[in-house]
């Protein structure tokens, strides 16, 4: 591994705008080359490449984390996992390998890719809420006092608790309605993934 790689953990870490620059025109085109051998558009690597940046920048914000591997191949594992995950979820075709190339992820690493899964399942959802509903749930999540949230939207303490049950439980069960939901949660609670894609 390259001495000074850990430079592109920091970049991501700090939000480096050099560094990420450096990163997209250096380590980009070899994913999508990767990506593309396995049914990927430009548009949907682009998306798994940002999607492996947030799971770097989650795993390396941990104490004590260390780069042990090549930067491009960390990045790559990361990036080959999340789309294998795609594809097993739209029923496609297995990923492709290189019987030359080995992409180790962990199983601390899936978790974060699992994470990440969850997060954007609930901002999709959340995101079709209404607008009452968004901002009631918002400013909950936001920890503001009950009175100051009833105050300014000018109903009363209880009618506020009242909405905010319902619209929290509009959201869970567009969450759980939705079939990406169970995979989700079954792959996390398991941890166990098909990993012989990237051997």
């Amino acid at each position: 591994m390259e001495k000074d790689e850990s430079i592109y953990i920091q970049g991501i870490l700090h939000n480096k705008t050099q560094i990420l620059e450096e990163i997209y025109e250096r380590f980009f085109p070899p994913v999508y080359s990767m990506l593309r051998n396995n049914q990927a558009s430009y548009d949907d690597a682009r998306d798994v490449f940002q999607e492996a940046l947030v799971v770097i920048f989650n795993h390396a914000a941990r104490p004590g984390f260390q780069l042990t591997a090549p930067f491009q191949a960390y990045l790559m594992g990361i990036g080959r996992f999340i789309w294998l995950r795609q594809l097993k979820k739209n029923s496609r075709t297995e990923v492709t390998s290189n019987p030359e190339e080995r992409y180790d992820i962990d199983a601390d690493l899936e978790l974060q890719v699992f994470e990440l899964e969850k997060r954007n399942l609930y901002r999709e959802k959340f995101e079709r809420l209404g607008p009452d509903c968004k901002q009631l749930l918002q400013r909950f999540f936001d920890r503001e006092p009950l009175q100051s949230i009833a105050a300014d939207m000018g109903f009363t303490a209880d009618y506020v608790k009242k909405k905010n049950k319902v619209c929290k439980d509009k959201l869970i069960e567009a969450i759980q309605k939705d079939r990406r939901f169970n995979e989700i949660s079954t792959s996390s609670r398991s941890n166990k993934t098909d990993t012989s894609a990237y051997e």
